[in-house]
């Protein structure tokens, strides 16, 4: 069984004041705090076993889940209140097995996961990533050395990474320590480029509805998605 991961560590500083006294993943939305709509909704696809990175009020998030039932096993491993994304991953090899969904604990994406782990068997990967398409609202340009217009797009369709992944445990088992000290996701973004580098990088594109909120603006605007 494949495991699932979940970041659960950072300190959503941009959500403030809402986050100075809880988790960004157990902000509440639709009645629930949005980390519990997302592990029900790998449970309705049929996984089982979680492994909760924590981090900022780690604790709160152990006591959340103590008191509300879930269809299924959690794990926690907790590196810290400072720690990158990928120092908390590296820190929960040995907690996930072969291979792992991770997923960010402040976004809800329906992906296709029977599919995803299918192409990332089939590419014989060691990570693949989730992109969607999004279109740029500008127009892009890109010069030469010499202030020459290379290249003019007008609001080009582009693919950007949705905070979602599958992952080889192998893969953490070198992890230069220069990396793993890079804050917040630097370190990931590192990673990936050097297995994109080895044509060990995969993705899968997402073309559904996906929710994730950084502001109070955007919180408003997630639980009105939510709720369509």
């Amino acid at each position: 069984m494949v495991k699932v991961v979940v970041m659960c560590g950072g300190r959503g500083v941009r959500l403030r004041p809402v986050t100075d006294t809880i988790p960004k993943p157990l902000v509440m939305l639709g009645g629930k705090p949005i980390v519990h709509h997302l592990l029900e909704r790998y449970v309705q696809r049929g996984f089982r076993e979680f492994v909760l990175c924590l981090g900022y009020r780690g604790e709160m998030v152990r006591a959340y889940f103590s008191k509300y039932s879930l269809d299924g096993n959690i794990e926690y491993s907790d590196a810290g209140e400072e720690a990158s994304i990928l120092e908390r991953l590296t820190c929960a090899r040995e907690l996930i097995g072969q291979r792992a969904f991770v997923a960010y604990g402040d976004t809800l994406v329906n992906v296709d996961l029977a599919a995803m782990l299918k192409r990332h068997i089939e590419l014989q990967a060691k990570a693949t990533i989730t992109i969607a398409p999004i279109r740029s609202p500008f127009g892009l340009v890109e010069t030469d050395a010499h202030s020459r217009v290379q290249r003019f797009s007008e609001k080009p369709v582009q693919q950007y990474f949705i905070g979602h992944f599958l992952l080889e445990q192998n893969v953490l088992e070198d992890v230069p320590e220069h990396l793993i000290g890079l804050k917040d996701g630097a370190g990931l973004v590192k990673l990936f480029q050097g297995l994109s580098a080895q044509k060990d990088l995969g993705v899968f594109e997402h073309t559904g509805p996906q929710i994730t909120f950084n502001t109070r603006k955007e919180l408003e605007q997630a639980k009105t998605e939510l709720s369509n």
